[in-house]
């Protein structure tokens, strides 16, 4: 499965600033097994982001990306 996960992910960005315990990194592997699962063509679509530390996940993600403020 990390394997499968880790074609997702932009790997020269790792590891993340998140804080211990952050939950961030389990919604973004949870968004990543979404995609998977729903065999979305991550090339056919974009994940936009706002302000914080939930918005670093754009940079973690291998897909196109807007990071903008709210």
């Amino acid at each position: 499965m990390l394997e499968e996960i880790k074609k997702y992910l932009r790997v020269d960005k790792l590891p993340h600033i998140w804080c211990p315990g952050c939950g961030d990194g389990i919604i973004l592997q949870a968004f990543i097994k979404a995609v998977m699962s729903l065999d979305i063509d991550r090339d056919k679509m974009v994940v936009a982001s706002g302000i914080g530390c939930s918005s670093r996940a754009v940079g973690y993600l291998d897909f196109d990306t807007l990071h903008t403020a709210h």
